[in-house]
């Protein structure tokens, strides 16, 4: 902490026992001024000196030349959205007048990227009591740094981590610099407490726990209270809460003390601080406290001399939570409705930032107050799209106290509309759905746009069939110009696309081009886009693509502005590109996409936009990239409520994991972030969550099957194969891959007639689309049923023809597997060059994608000498499961596949929103079950399990 010659809340001028921490913060600013951003994560318990670090932080970020923009959430003002940067962007807000103005979002990204070199330290504290829209930008920043080098440190406290940032930060790995700031040692507290008597010394540090606030406010303690705490520290573990809640009552109590010992004046003063919050100035003071200025003035300085208030910038703020705490529970119910609506009242006079007018006004609103319904509609309607869970708040609130005009009232029923959009966009997607069920009863020109939102509610949680149903109500009931008629035909083709209905989903998007002129650009685009989707859907790929031509014509000619309220086109577009090859378009168009989006803040587009990122990562080799998209589309999806698309994101995320982890942790969903971080719905079986769309359920079979069948799992294979009771899809990509994989598991039941049939089918297929990446996925499933009926010539030719289709499809990671197959076929047939050479390809192939577990068992084919493929090492045989994991359970399968991918423990808790210590015990007994004693061993068990099935399928 600090050394001072006086013990007390003081400033602080030096650092005590914070040199290795020093250390680090001073390679973070190296590395920004070496031209690279820079993630620092600050953790500790309430007083171990967070605010501190990054105190020190941004001084040496300024001496180093760095722009420094601070930001504090805190406690009281959870509810304010975008308060963790509300002082960086005020001037954004043009303030209830509803002048224009920038997203929260894109005017910070703004301020970042418009900084001059070196660049920029973003110091973040408190995050823990952060709003989820401040929470949101953050985890986008860390992922999404802008192009100038940025030093991004973020403080919270161990005890409630916010679990989204913590894994945004673990995905960096090495990339990320974490300092867990422990407590003060004797050392430090002989340098903090210089001239106390040694005694009195020792007594601090057992009833503080080395916490340096702590230690600042017990040293005022007697010997004897000390020595009472000191005895409860005697009869406790060290980290037991107990003994820790009683130093802090007694810290607590002491600044209770040291404020009601003032004069009424000052106690005022200490009281308004801490309900008015961070944005306290002395002006706002006075004019709550009633109290002459030069008396406010005073009262401000004593508790600056106190230690517990500073002056920073025209703002007063405690100089730690634990005194606004302190302050604030001196405080009465009915003293803070008050001094919230003089705060209220004098914000609304100064055109103060929308957010914290309504922010007072909500805490001190009346029934029938006007001023105060107009306050928190105009806020709610302004955040509905950047901050909407906070929007929907003062939303229902204005709902609850505005009068009651009757059922024509149509004001409430604007304002409700409005609530029902807030309430969609953050998530309630069931509250949302209810409110709009009551609005589309009633008449008027709500209804319309009620049954058109209902709509997209429909979409995200799946429900396919009710947004056809209620689109195809909207266009008999008549009345629509042409604009709107193509639009509810745009919105059919989109639903009919993911019921796999594509004859119904073509008439629709040609509907549309027949209503639209050539002005409508947006539009014409998404009917061209879903036209060439539906075709391919059709299994016309020849067509398909001369449309895909026109489509990405009318897309290229529409201009951000035009585009920004169609942007969710981007992502069927990129899929009909990924799937006939074209990824260096689907990257151009997902790029441009992810930039209208940044500007955006929240948007239902996001989860599907980053699915069809994942998608093209994983078609290029950039597995890593791959798999942290799909956890990001998995996060956006429960951030917006949307089952389906957490779904589909759950189904993408499948294959790239499994070459980078394995089977282990691609079968095991590592449970998606939840805001409350309740680590009871991890570890579940990724079978359970299934798209609703026919397009998507089938996307995701096909995935889990191919999972099932690298375990050797070929009966569980199977039967993720079996088609529903529903018309069979014509969809080339699907088909070819479905076969692939039912190559591959007859193969592996041992029904060769099969395989070779289904094989030779997939080629036909293949061949008829002219699809190269599809022609390759043929081949090498034609290969693996050679190798496995023992005709490693035909293997190896056929395995060599597959990697050739695979460099005409621009597929390194396919190419690696197929190079795998020849490898270990040629061996098996006795020509050792070849087959090293292929298998030297092979792992140059794997190393550059990053697919670690395909790497590892190519190294276990080699070290156990490629067995003959008709042969399975005992154990194994007749359960279709690889020997040595069956002992495992989901959750030890699970943490021993993220294990054997290099995740430290603390890594894979942050991941799985479990303790280092549970994920430690984990694999000890891992380790005992599998008879190892090393993460070493344990990963080359597992490779020598995968390794009984011949080379991977």
């Amino acid at each position: 902490m600090t050394a001072s010659r006086e013990v007390g809340f003081r400033p602080d001028p030096v650092l005590v026992g914070r040199a290795a921490e020093v250390e680090s913060l001073d390679a973070a600013v190296a590395t920004v001024r070496a031209g690279r951003s820079v993630v620092v994560e600050v953790c500790g318990e309430a007083g171990l000196g967070k605010t501190r670090i990054l105190r020190e932080l941004a001084r040496r970020a300024a001496d180093a030349g760095l722009r420094v923009h601070p930001g504090r959430a805190t406690q009281y003002e959870q509810g304010v959205p975008f308060g963790l940067f509300a002082e960086m962007v005020e001037a954004a807000d043009g303030g209830p007048s509803g002048a224009a103005r920038p997203s929260v979002p894109a005017a910070v990204r703004q301020m970042l990227t418009r900084t001059p070199a070196p660049g920029a330290a973003l110091l973040l504290d408190d995050v823990h009591w952060a709003d989820s829209a401040s929470v949101e930008l953050t985890e986008h920043l860390i992922g999404s740094p802008p192009p100038v080098p940025v030093l991004l440190a973020v403080a919270f406290r161990t005890a409630c981590p916010p679990a989204r940032l913590v894994n945004a930060i673990a995905r960096l790995g090495p990339a990320a610099t974490l300092i867990d700031l422990p407590p003060l040692d004797a050392a430090s507290l002989d340098v903090l407490l210089v001239g106390v008597p040694r005694r009195r010394r020792e007594l601090v540090l057992r009833a503080s726990l080395g916490n340096p606030l702590y230690i600042q406010a017990l040293s005022r303690l007697t010997d004897d209270e000390l020595d009472s705490l000191a005895r409860l520290a005697r009869r406790h573990d060290p980290v037991d809460a107990d003994r820790l809640a009683g130093s802090r009552r007694s810290v607590l109590a002491g600044l209770a003390a040291e404020i009601t010992a003032q004069e009424p004046s000052v106690q005022r003063v200490a009281h308004i601080a801490a309900v008015v919050g961070d944005h306290t100035t002395i002006d706002l003071v006075r004019h709550v406290a009633g109290l002459p200025m030069p008396t406010v003035t005073a009262a401000v300085d004593q508790l600056g001399r106190l230690g517990l208030l500073d002056a920073d910038g025209g703002r007063l703020r405690y100089r730690h939570p634990l005194m606004r705490a302190a302050a604030y529970a001196l405080t009465g119910a009915a003293w803070r409705f008050e001094a919230h609506t003089r705060t209220a009242d004098y914000l609304r006079g100064r055109r103060a930032s929308r957010q914290l007018v309504a922010h007072h006004t909500e805490r001190s609103a009346r029934h029938g107050d006007e001023v105060a319904v107009a306050t928190l509609v105009d806020a709610g309607v302004a955040f509905t799209h950047e901050a909407p869970a906070q929007a929907a708040r003062w939303l229902g609130a204005a709902l609850r106290i505005m009068p009651d005009a009757g059922p024509d009232d149509r004001r409430r029923a604007e304002v409700t509309m409005w609530y029902a959009r807030a309430l969609g966009r953050s998530g309630e997607l069931a509250r949302s759905r209810a409110v709009l069920q009551r609005l589309r009863r009633a008449d008027g020109p709500v209804r319309r746009r009620a049954e058109a939102f209902s709509v997209a509610v429909a979409r995200q949680l799946g429900d396919f069939a009710e947004a056809a149903a209620t689109l195809g109500t909207q266009l008999r009931r008549g009345g629509l110009d042409r604009v709107e008629e193509a639009k509810l035909h745009v919105e059919l083709a989109a639903v009919d696309a993911f019921r796999e209905e594509p004859a119904s989903a073509v008439h629709h998007a040609r509907r549309a081009l027949e209503l639209l002129d050539e002005h409508r650009s947006a539009l014409v685009a998404a009917a061209l886009t879903l036209r060439a989707l539906a075709t391919l859907y059709l299994g016309c790929a020849r067509s398909a693509r001369e449309q895909l031509a026109a489509a990405v014509v009318a897309v290229d000619a529409t201009g951000d502005a035009d585009l920004r309220p169609y942007v969710e086109i981007v992502s069927p577009l990129a899929l009909v590109e990924i799937q006939l090859g074209n990824y260096a378009d689907a990257d151009r168009h997902l790029a441009r996409a992810r930039r209208i989006v940044d500007g955006l803040g929240p948007s239902s587009a996001s989860p599907y936009l980053l699915v069809m990122e994942s998608l093209v990562h994983a078609r290029a080799g950039r597995l890593t990239r791959a798999v942290r998209a799909a956890e990001q589309a998995r996060a956006a999806a429960e951030r917006v409520g949307s089952t389906e698309m957490a779904a589909m994101a759950a189904a993408v995320r499948l294959r790239p994991v499994l070459w980078t982890a394995g089977p282990a942790a691609a079968l095991v969903d590592p449970a998606p972030p939840h805001l409350d971080g309740d680590p009871r719905s991890a570890g579940t079986e990724v079978i359970g969550g299934q798209p609703r769309s026919r397009a998507w359920w089938r996307i995701n079979r096909v995935e889990l099957a191919l999972a099932r069948a690298v375990t050797g799992d070929w009966g569980g294979g199977a039967d993720l194969l079996a088609e529903p009771a529903t018309p069979p899809s014509r969809h080339p990509p699907v088909l070819v891959a479905r076969d692939l994989v039912a190559t591959v598991v007859a193969a592996g039941q041992g029904d060769h007639a099969t395989a070779a049939r289904v094989g030779r089918r997939a080629e036909r297929r293949a061949a008829a689309a002219d699809l190269p990446y599809e022609i390759g996925l043929a081949r090498f499933a034609r290969a693996f049923a050679a190798y496995r009926v023992e005709d490693p010539d035909r293997a190896t030719m056929l395995a060599e023809r597959a990697a050739a289709s695979f460099v005409t499809a621009g597929t390194p990671m396919e190419e690696a597997l197929s190079r795998h197959l020849a490898g270990v076929a040629y061996l098996v047939a006795g020509r050792p060059g070849p087959g090293a050479a292929a298998l030297d390809r092979a792992d140059t192939g794997y190393r550059a994608c990053g697919a670690v577990w395909a790497s590892s068992v190519l190294a276990g084919h080699r070290a156990a000498g490629c067995p003959r493929s008709g042969h399975r090492a005992g154990g194994a045989a007749g359960t279709g499961r690889p020997a040595g994991n069956d002992a495992l359970t989901a959750r030890e399968r699970e943490i021993a596949g993220l294990a054997t991918t290099g995740l430290t423990n603390k890594e894979i808790a942050a991941r799985l929103h479990l303790s280092p210590r549970t994920i430690e015990s984990h694999l000890n007994r891992v380790f005992a079950k599998l008879h190892v004693h090393s993460r070493t061993a344990m990963a080359r068990r597992l490779t020598e399990a995968a390794a009984e099935h011949g080379p991977p399928a």
